[in-house]
């Protein structure tokens, strides 16, 4: 059983209209935070993963510490999961992608690497000593402590990795981005990948790849797939390609962008404004991740207009 079934849902979902001004036209429906969460300055919501029947983002705290909000769109009931190193504190941590593999979460850390969590170091309490407590990072009666810690080096011995964003996806056999030696290899074998890449803009790399992983463990070396437009805050893969969100501040509508074709290196390039993708996203449009019916979902991120967002693939 998901012991993510296990946590009591204390919050309340509020189904909102779908604005074109606010959410973009790749919009199909959108659901806001209770009042809380949907105005605080403090928690910044920025992962988003599905894990069987719940929905899974993760937010970080400005002043430190991040949590996992536990999501159910058929009740319209939350709850959050504050998460915590394996010695108990919390952990401080952006926690910009999430990505649900087996009971395993995958959890974002940028230039530390990601962390893994298993679904088994979900603790449930009581609740009242931690309502009592004077910050309110630790009010919440569910906690959630780390695994393991993984930060794997460039193939091309170029900058560190920054794990800005990430989304898990599995396929039978191997895509097109593998070599036709190793799709003949593994053909029929059952393969999940990392998908992950770097917010940045100016100087900054915004590289895109992959990294095979099982039992919250990578299992191979990394393979860059990419280079992204600047202001990437999110991505995730089909078998023929790569799907990337840009966000444009907290005032103007984001955009998703596909690459079209190729193999690694090759660019997932900014899209004109004449293109039907543009400025087509929720305002603060930040990780992405698949349901399994291909439907997109991103969390968008400021006070005010944040959401949960279902949007049409492009």
């Amino acid at each position: 059983m998901n012991a993510l079934l296990s946590v009591p849902l204390t919050r309340r979902l509020h189904r909102v209209p779908v604005v074109p001004l606010l959410y973009g036209r790749w919009a199909e429906r959108a659901w806001s935070w209770d009042w809380r969460d949907h105005w605080t300055h403090e928690w910044w919501p920025q992962g988003i993963t599905w894990a069987g029947e719940r929905l899974l983002v993760s937010w970080y705290a400005k002043s430190g510490g991040s949590r996992v909000s536990v999501v159910d769109l058929e009740t319209r009931r939350y709850a959050h999961v504050t998460l915590l190193t394996p010695t108990g504190e919390p952990l401080k941590i952006h926690a910009g992608g999430l990505a649900w593999v087996d009971g395993w979460l995958y959890v974002g850390a940028t230039a530390k690497g990601f962390w893994t969590l298993h679904e088994s170091d979900l603790c449930v309490t009581d609740g009242r000593a931690a309502r009592s407590a004077s910050d309110e990072r630790h009010r919440d009666p569910v906690t959630w402590r780390a695994t393991a810690l993984h930060r794997p080096e460039p193939p091309d011995g170029g900058p560190p990795l920054r794990w800005s964003f990430l989304d898990a996806v599995t396929t039978p056999g191997e895509s097109r981005w593998s070599s036709s030696e190793e799709r003949q290899r593994r053909a029929g074998v059952e393969t999940t990948h990392l998908y992950a890449g770097e917010y940045g803009r100016g100087n900054k790399t915004t590289r895109v790849w992959r990294l095979p992983v099982a039992d919250g463990q990578p299992t191979g070396p990394v393979e860059l797939l990419a280079t992204g437009p600047q202001g990437m805050q999110g991505v995730t893969a089909t078998d023929d390609r790569l799907v990337v969100s840009t966000s444009h501040g907290p005032w103007t509508r984001g955009s998703l962008h596909s690459d079209s074709g190729g193999r690694a290196a090759r660019s997932v390039s900014d899209e004109r404004p004449s293109r039907p993708r543009n400025h087509r996203a929720p305002v603060g449009v930040e990780d992405l991740t698949r349901d399994s019916r291909g439907h997109l979902w991103t969390p968008a991120e400021h006070p005010g207009r944040r959401a949960i967002v279902r949007l049409r693939h492009p």
